[in-house]
């Protein structure tokens, strides 16, 4: 089990911030539990895998934790998640 904290998603956030354009990244993407986790697909992104990300004051994927198979995300609490 990958247990993912709040602390790993903000520390991603600068990595993420390298991609370039043209990549498919959930950052900006709509989401609804504001300042919260939450578990998503998106497809085209992580081989279709799950990825777990935290959802801004502004209701968009501020950063995000890719796990390594599907439907394998699971939110714990208002800001632990993990990818078994």
């Amino acid at each position: 089990m990958k247990y993912i904290s709040l602390a790993t998603l903000i520390m991603s956030a600068a990595v993420i911030a390298g991609t370039s354009a043209s990549d498919t990244t959930p950052i900006g993407g709509a989401c609804k539990k504001i300042d919260k986790l939450g578990c998503g697909l998106l497809l085209g992104f992580n081989n279709e895998n799950s990825f777990l990300y935290y959802c801004g004051s502004d209701g968009t994927i501020q950063s995000f934790v890719a796990c390594s198979c599907l439907d394998c995300c699971t939110v714990t609490g208002a800001l632990s998640g993990t990818c078994t």
